[in-house]
């Protein structure tokens, strides 16, 4: 089972007539970056609730959102008059000194932190408690949003896998008749090269199956047909977290189609070896969702 790496979680509730609601939201990303914001009453706690996003919602870019709503003011309101008087005395100097006109200082110094804290009093453990559940339930939210866009990113890079190891076969219709055309180009060339001499055959035979011999593509087309069943082992496996393993056996497969490419010198094998990197890139694309 796969699971994608974006997702979304919610989780809402009540504590003293304080209506919480915690979003968890995550994004592609090769490391684990978790962003937090919280109300100040929370503030001490932030460290605990990154480790909570962390274990449960391991890699991606995830971005934390703890808000309140119709929360009462009594006793969570404070504005700190001393300060506020401080900032604006010493801001408005420096406007004078530096001759700038018209200043929104109050605007300025009221952004500043401290000077206006709202739910800054400290949670006890009760109200703790019922926020960690809602962290919870948003993680588990996330969770199920991912394990639901991870069926389709499974089934998608399923079927693209199989039309790669499809196309094996294919090639192998056209592999006798380019060896004849191979046979018959070299044996031209050194007729119009050798035009005064006699080809000895036998030693033209011998440099035709050399040659053959080097643009021979068997041990690719073994090794692209195992890599496909490796990845689809690993797409069923029980395993939430194979996106880097995915990614490394999709380069291997890269390399080998690579090869038949290169090895190919023939137009209708060609074809089939752009189809197989088509959808060999679009693999990529879809693995960079795969947590």
């Amino acid at each position: 089972m796969i699971l994608s790496m974006t997702g979304y979680g919610r989780g809402n509730g009540t504590y003293n007539n304080k209506a919480y609601v915690v979003e968890v939201k995550s994004l592609n990303s090769k490391n684990t970056d978790i962003r937090v914001k919280i109300p100040a009453n929370l503030s001490d706690k932030e460290f605990s609730i990154r480790k909570m996003v962390q274990d449960g919602a391991l890699r991606g870019r995830i971005e934390v959102i703890i808000g309140i709503e119709g929360e009462s003011s009594n006793g969570d309101f404070t504005f700190n008059a001393a300060l506020f008087k401080t900032y604006y005395e010493e801001l408005s100097k420096i406007t004078v000194e530096m001759g700038i006109e018209k200043p929104d200082i109050f605007a300025a110094v009221m952004r500043i932190p401290a000077v206006v804290n709202s739910g800054g009093s400290i949670v006890s453990e009760e109200e703790w408690e019922a926020v960690q559940a809602l962290i919870e339930k948003a993680l588990k939210g996330l969770e199920s949003f991912r394990i639901d866009e991870g069926f389709v990113l499974a089934q998608d890079l399923g079927a693209r896998v199989a039309n790669i190891k499809d196309s094996i076969p294919k090639i192998a219709v056209y592999e006798q008749t380019r060896a004849e055309k191979l046979k018959e180009k070299l044996k031209k060339n050194f007729e119009d090269f050798f035009v005064s001499e006699k080809v000895d055959q036998n030693r033209f035979e011998q440099e035709v199956l050399y040659y053959l011999e080097r643009i021979d593509i068997t041990e690719e087309k073994v090794r692209l047909a195992q890599h496909c069943e490796y990845f689809m082992s690993q797409l069923n496996s029980s395993d939430t977290q194979v996106g880097k393993i995915l990614n490394f056996i999709s380069q291997e497969m890269g390399r080998e189609i690579n090869t038949l490419g290169s090895k190919a010198q023939d137009s209708d094998m060609q074809q089939i070896v752009v189809y197989m990197k088509d959808e060999l890139e679009k693999i990529k694309e879809q693995l960079a969702n795969i947590l």
